[in-house]
């Protein structure tokens, strides 16, 4: 009876803490901005990229093929489903390794909430210690904030962990944009500089003609 007790109010007072951090979660009809998906058409066709924003009927996203911004009806969407890959702001698959380079061992985040859930969990695990003795429970109060402590430490800290890998995914995105956004700037500057080179050459010509017809005449 008694281990009876222990384990129902440990069930009891774990799913209240977990409830108390909430994980981002993807939902079909108004999915977060910068979410990798993959689209599933009521036709069976796919589309996979990373989704900008829900805009009115359509939703608009960056497609992993055309690396082009483009818009679905949502009539003809069946659901969204996350994408294996975490795609940048031009639909590339970004390599794990590089999100994880930018985000280290441990982050702030992961440890802000570790820490948090420690003092979360060890708090309750004491008043559920003084609770099971003034029941009659036999048990060192100690045990129920220790588990209690580690186990919600350890819970916040992997949910500041998925925060940390998504922030250090959006640097790395900012960063690959800063660098495509330079080629594209400097292939225009070459592409201008090329244009410009031609007419002068053309206009070379031009007057290397006239001055042909000019002494002969």
């Amino acid at each position: 009876m008694r281990v009876s007790i222990k384990v129902l109010t440990l069930v009891v007072v774990s799913g209240f803490i977990f409830s108390c951090a909430g994980r981002r979660t993807l939902t079909t009809e108004s999915p977060y901005s910068q979410a990798s998906v993959v689209i599933h058409l009521k036709d069976g066709a796919q589309k996979k990229g990373i989704v900008l924003k829900r805009k009115g009927t359509k939703l608009v996203y960056v497609d992993s093929e055309t690396h082009n911004r483009a818009s679905i009806d949502y009539g003809n969407i069946k659901s969204l489903s996350l994408a294996k890959a975490i795609y940048d702001f031009e639909a590339n698959p970004i390599p794990s390794y590089e999100i994880s380079q930018e985000k280290g061992f441990l982050g702030k985040n992961a440890l802000l909430y570790g820490s948090g859930g420690l003092v979360l969990g060890s708090a309750v695990g004491a008043g559920t210690g003084i609770a099971l003795i003034a029941g009659g429970v036999d048990i060192d109060p100690r045990i129920t904030i220790t588990v209690f402590g580690l186990s919600s430490a350890i819970y916040f800290g992997m949910i500041g962990d998925d925060v940390d890998y998504e922030n250090a995914s959006f640097e790395v995105r900012k960063d690959r944009y800063k660098i495509s956004k330079a080629k594209r700037e400097k292939n225009i500057a070459e592409m201008k500089q090329k244009i410009a080179d031609d007419k002068k050459k053309k206009q070379d010509l031009l007057d290397k003609i006239k001055a042909r017809k000019e002494r002969k005449q």
